[in-house]
């Protein structure tokens, strides 16, 4: 009997055991499937702030190219509305917006959208009037031999001359817009509707746009906001030059007033290339002392009256307008008036002078100056005492080369 209950006893035990050590491989198995759920929900969490993360990044990134491209066509435009100011269209009454062509990477409403600036840029630049041309965006439809022919002024000249005559568009202007992903360029076309004749024809590449501002020495303020690293560059106009003079001398004759001179002149430009401002640099030489009439030898120390001087240097500060018109064009003759205060300068002798003159320059290289000169009285120290000079008023005349 007793070996009878160790042998239950022994199955009781064995089975509560059995019993435990499911529970615990059960629970074992739920903590471990929570976690590698808890783990799936955490990857697929990540996995999708990443994927949002770089759609937000790929958002922006075409934000900053949306508006780089809209700062380099609004650069080309302004390019555009400064050469339309400045008169590169000047004469026309009217003109009508024909045809506006972008390129095929560029959605279609591009096309209105780009006209719209053209005319803004237009009506803000200048007085020319703007037509609306509908009939220019219309097209007609003819069977001819039994062919259907569409057709409309942009490709039929004899349409396009009769919807010129019907508003009285004088010209046209064309548009075309090329987009690259390394470079924009703005073309424009104007033609007379009558002649057919073209009479402007301006290129704009967003990749020499700043270049071509800095040679003009243009203040891109007048045409737009100024932007980081547009730097302005100064333009300067180097004149060297000579020619006759008549100076007043302290004594001598009108012979010891003429002068040969040697002119010598640094500018630079700015308010669009109409003023100057600078310094002037005149050598004046006697044309005794060139021709050899000066008298040899040394003036007595009892001698009072001052010898004429041989040679002086002028000094002065320039300033000078130039009237170019809208533009500044080499072909033909311009004009520019010029003034300068200063002094002349020579051994023991120094005199305040004013300086005024009439600049023509002929195409690009060379310039004649005419101009009056006032001398001040001064003094001059002879034999231990200062004694007075007589000023006066002379002139000269010279012709000279700018680099």
């Amino acid at each position: 009997m007793v070996s009878h209950l160790k042998i239950y006893f022994k199955l009781v035990v064995v089975i509560l055991l059995q019993i435990n050590s499911q529970t615990a491989y059960s629970q074992g198995n739920s903590s471990e499937s929570i976690s590698e759920e808890q783990d799936s929900r955490d990857g697929t969490s990540s996995a999708a702030s990443a994927g949002e993360s770089k759609e937000a990044r790929g958002r922006e990134a075409s934000s900053v190219q949306v508006r780089r491209f809209h700062e380099v066509l609004d650069e080309l435009l302004a390019e555009f509305g400064y050469d339309v100011k400045q008169g590169q269209i000047k004469g026309l009454k009217n003109v009508a917006i024909r045809k506006v062509a972008v390129s095929e990477t560029l959605p279609r409403s591009y096309g209105q959208y780009l006209e719209l600036l053209v005319a803004e840029r237009i009506r803000e630049n200048s007085r020319i009037r703007l037509i609306s041309c509908l009939p220019c965006k219309t097209k007609t439809s003819r069977i001819i031999d039994g062919k259907l022919v569409i057709t409309s002024p942009n490709t039929n000249m004899a349409e396009m001359s009769r919807a010129a005559e019907q508003l009285g568009i004088e010209n046209f202007l064309d548009v075309v817009l090329v987009y690259h992903t390394t470079h924009m360029v703005l073309a424009f076309q104007v033609f007379d509707t009558t002649s057919k004749e073209m009479v402007m024809v301006r290129t704009y590449n967003s990749e020499t746009i700043k270049s071509r501002f800095q040679k003009l020495a243009i203040d891109y303020s007048q045409v737009a906001k100024s932007r980081a690293g547009d730097e302005y560059k100064p333009s300067w106009r180097y004149m060297v030059g000579g020619g006759a003079a008549s100076i007043p001398n302290v004594a001598g004759g009108s012979t010891d007033q003429s002068m040969a001179t040697l002119s010598v002149r640094a500018t630079e430009k700015f308010d669009n290339r109409n003023a100057e401002f600078g310094l002037a640099l005149s050598i004046y030489y006697s044309s005794n002392q060139l021709m050899g009439a000066y008298p040899s030898g040394n003036i007595p120390a009892s001698q009072l009256t001052p010898a004429p001087w041989a040679s002086a240097l002028g000094i002065y500060g320039l300033y000078a307008h130039n009237f170019l018109g809208t533009v500044e064009s080499y072909r033909k003759l311009r004009h520019g008036i010029n003034g300068g205060v200063g002094m002349l300068v020579t051994s023991g002798y120094l005199a305040s002078t004013v300086k005024l003159g009439w600049d023509m320059f002929f195409g690009k290289k060379f310039s004649t100056t005419i101009g009056a000169v006032y001398v001040n009285d001064s003094e001059i120290y002879v034999d231990s005492a200062y004694q007075k000079t007589k000023g006066g008023t002379g002139g000269e005349l010279v012709m000279s080369y700018n680099f």
